[in-house]
């Protein structure tokens, strides 16, 4: 069933339409409010009239909710550094929106303002607290990145490693590739520059089709082979340059 059918359905004009579901068999659901009840592990769709219509959580792909106004205030306290006026508007944010799409956005950028202010311990928190309470189908890499990342910081490499091995051993290859790079810096700042080494390398070469990564493993690898005195280490430059030159990592280089 189509969305436009589903929005009539609800007794809302397409036009009209505010929040949506998409679901896993690709058809739409509009209305104009979505609610999540965690007891019953489902959506409702309100619909004009205040009819309400049920979908299963396992049975959404994505959402589209309209966008809070707080949203943007918060965005722009982040970039200008004020991390305390950040703060308690994305952690309201993350709560009045839980598992309705919001949450996970406000919980990135609330990630970000913490590890922001050097508190990785708090930015794990968090982003343990996105992943638990998210469909993993919906986890975007980057979220699964600032979770390493705030890992990583809070010196949690048990979980850390468990978790880096769960993404390379998983269906996602640019989750893969990107745990790769990854268990690379892990296993550099033990000392393990042979291991680290072999790591930024199966992401450059196993996966070299997942654009996303290559420029940080490219750098990276280059770098340490620099450090390991491996002449190889211009050739991953040039490469970098060559295929990624608008990348940070390429301006990273200089020439």
């Amino acid at each position: 069933m189509t969305g436009v059918a589903l929005s009539l359905i609800l007794g809302i004009p397409g036009s009209a339409l505010a929040d949506t579901i998409r679901k896993t068999d690709g058809s739409d659901v509009s209305g104009l409010k979505i609610k999540w009840f965690p007891s019953r592990q489902e959506y409702q769709v309100e619909g004009a009239d205040g009819t309400m219509l049920a979908v299963p959580a396992d049975e959404v792909a994505s959402m589209q909710i309209n966008k809070p106004a707080e949203f943007d205030k918060a965005v722009q306290a982040c970039a200008a550094k004020q991390f305390d006026v950040a703060i308690p508007i994305l952690e309201d944010l993350i709560n009045r929106y839980k598992r309705l799409q919001w949450d996970g956005l406000a919980s990135e950028l609330l990630t970000k303002a913490y590890l922001g202010q050097g508190d990785f311990k708090k930015a794990q928190q968090v982003m343990s607290g996105l992943l638990e309470g998210t469909a993993r189908n919906l986890v975007t890499d980057e979220q699964y990145g600032l979770y390493w990342t705030a890992l990583a910081g809070a010196q949690m490499n048990a979980v850390l490693k468990q978790s880096l091995t769960e993404a390379i051993s998983g269906e996602s290859r640019p989750l893969a590739a990107l745990a790769l790079v990854k268990r690379g810096d892990m296993n550099k700042a033990d000392g393990k520059r042979d291991d680290a080494a072999l790591d930024y390398l199966r992401s450059i070469l196993m996966y070299d089709d997942v654009a996303a990564s290559q420029p940080e493993a490219l750098f990276k690898a280059a770098q340490l082979f620099e450090e390991m005195r491996e002449p190889r280490a211009e050739e991953l430059r040039k490469r970098l340059r060559a295929n990624y030159p608008d990348s940070p990592y390429a301006r990273k280089l200089g020439g």
